[in-house]
């Protein structure tokens, strides 16, 4: 039985770690990216880098290394995703000169002020040979060199709730990766949960008639991605994988404050969803939600000790984790031996506060590996009781599947 934890993004200084994505290449090197926001924790830092760390198979993490960075921009992140066919791994990423908060009501003044600040910013990095915008960073060695490609996304017509007819592109958002399909007519494809809006909004009620999940998807290696259509109206982040049969379930976060996941299906590799429902066992954050991670390990890729501990008629191991809470906290893995139809909660990595997640099962050590933001209890400035799920950064489980099912 085997279990270790590392704070591997440890917060502190300027650094303060959020939105974990993590990928598993051939040879077992374990990749972590996530969000390094400078002076706050808030989605709308001003300055952001891109960062990961690596781990090799009974190795430890290595440090912290910046992958995207400029000074004053805000290089965000994206799902990662790995195509096992041709060993490439990618991180989706973007950058953008001016950080505006998504309910933000400016004056036109402060519109103007944003305006000019991104130019000149736009300036700088053009000096530099840099543009704004997506893009994805690609390795063929297991992260340790990185290159930039360009970002194709074709986008969708899509018919609003409303009536209104819309091309929407979807944009990918860490936490949750993106999978590579093993079965049926679409073996091969790259898959990526990620999320659109139609309309403008400020404010939640605004949100839930404006923003949709979707996916994004590559039949060509990553060179280019098309959007899928919309899944559930008011969902917003969320992710997925490939049943044996092919068939593609997507679970989502969504802004409906009633504890659920919302789920949805698709049977032709991802392009499309229909089937929308809920998960009568899985609980959700009541506030506005919390992104989560779901990954599915098929029978061929345990050892023949660990088929042994699944019980009778195990089709699969399937697990889910997120804070199993009203609140973000109390990190949770349940887990399915049907492919997600019916659930046991397994493990509680940490009761505290906790929020975004990214998991994945390695084959070549069948090791699992978790990295989820994690907290600390404290005091706010006025000396009530906070709960910060971010404030300690990003923590990363190891552990077998005996350690998982052990009571």
């Amino acid at each position: 039985m085997f279990y270790n934890e590392h704070l591997v993004f440890a917060s502190g200084g300027r650094s303060n770690y959020r939105i974990p994505s993590m990928i598993v290449t051939n040879n077992g090197t374990v990749l972590a990216f996530c969000n390094d926001r400078k002076d706050t924790v808030s989605d709308h830092a001003d300055e952001v880098t891109l960062v990961l760390a690596k781990k090799k198979p009974n190795e430890a993490w290595s440090e912290v290394i910046e992958l995207s960075g400029l000074e004053g921009w805000a290089c965000g992140i994206g799902s990662a995703v790995y195509d096992n066919e041709i060993g490439k791994a990618m991180i989706f990423s973007g950058r953008n000169p001016v950080a505006r908060n998504e309910f933000g009501k400016y004056t036109p003044e402060q519109i103007a002020e944003m305006d000019r600040r991104a130019e000149e910013a736009r300036k700088r990095a053009e000096s530099l040979g840099i543009k704004a915008g997506g893009c994805i960073f690609v390795s063929t060695d297991d992260g340790e060199t990185w290159s930039e490609e360009p970002l194709v996304v074709e986008p969708i017509e899509h018919t609003h709730w409303d009536g209104t007819k819309a091309m929407v592109r979807g944009g990918t958002h860490g936490a949750a990766h993106g999978i590579q399909l093993r079965h049926g007519k679409y073996k091969g494809r790259l898959l990526c949960a990620a999320r659109t809006s139609i309309g403008k909004y400020n404010n939640w009620a605004g949100l839930r008639k404006c923003v949709y999940n979707t996916a994004i998807y590559s039949d060509d290696h990553g060179k280019t991605w098309q959007t899928a259509d919309c899944v559930q109206l008011g969902t917003g982040e969320g992710t997925l994988i490939e049943l044996a049969n092919g068939d593609i379930l997507y679970n989502s976060r969504a802004y409906f404050q009633d504890g659920k996941r919302y789920l949805a299906t698709s049977t032709d590799g991802g392009a499309s969803y229909h089937d929308f429902r809920t998960d009568d066992f899985l609980a959700e954050e009541t506030y506005i939600g919390c992104n989560a991670s779901f990954i599915r390990v098929e029978l061929d890729e345990l050892s023949e000790a660990n088929r042994a501990l699944l019980p009778d008629g195990a089709q699969d191991v399937t697990v889910f984790c997120n804070p199993r809470a009203e609140t973000r906290r109390n990190m949770t893995a349940c887990v399915s031996f049907d492919s997600g139809k019916t659930w046991r909660e397994a493990k509680t990595f940490f009761e505290g506060p906790s929020a975004y997640s990214s998991l994945v099962f390695n084959p070549v050590d069948q090791h699992f590996h978790l990295v989820y933001e994690k907290g600390k209890w404290g005091l706010d400035s006025k000396g009530n009781e906070d709960e910060n799920p971010y404030n300690a950064g990003i923590c990363a489980a190891e552990f077998d599947l005996e350690w998982l099912l052990s009571e």
